[in-house]
């Protein structure tokens, strides 16, 4: 990412955090990527709408773990991360479209990392760099949205 231009504001009542934020990044082979997310929304859009020159994909509703999650189930159970094939994506373009299968979430594999990589000295299953240029990006959002101006990194 060289630029991120972003607007947030905390607009429900009683709420201290964002609750509606819209973010602009361009990055530096030119792609631009923009990313909203609100809690007011009356209407849910979709998760993911990736638009190339040839073909989109687009993606409907949360992580199926989540839901399984709140429900009370354990990660551990088979199948727990498997999404049904009604809510895979769509991928084409026009009237060339087909569903693709998402691929299962594992939860538990994330957190088995952290464990070996603090127990064992494995790599983390998230590289500590690109950790801190998500924070930076994180920041830069914070900041123009704060000050109503592009951030360049």
């Amino acid at each position: 990412v060289t630029h991120v231009y972003a607007e947030s504001d905390a607009r429900r009542p009683g709420i201290a955090a964002d609750d509606d934020t819209f973010v602009a990044l361009t990055h530096a082979s030119g792609a631009r990527s923009h990313l909203w997310m609100s809690a007011l929304s009356p209407m849910p859009g979709p998760r993911f709408l990736v638009a190339g020159s040839r073909a989109g994909y687009l993606k409907h509703g949360l992580d199926v773990q989540e839901e399984r999650l709140r429900a009370g189930l354990s990660p551990s159970v088979p199948g727990f991360g498997d999404e049904p094939p009604q809510r895979w994506g769509t991928l084409g373009a026009g009237e060339s479209l087909h569903p693709v299968r998402t691929e299962p979430g594992a939860y538990l594999d994330f957190y088995r990392g952290v464990v070996a990589s603090l127990r064992e000295g494995a790599p983390a299953p998230v590289d500590p760099e690109e950790a801190v240029e998500t924070l930076t990006v994180l920041e830069a959002a914070r900041r123009s949205a704060a000050e109503g101006l592009v951030v360049r990194l």
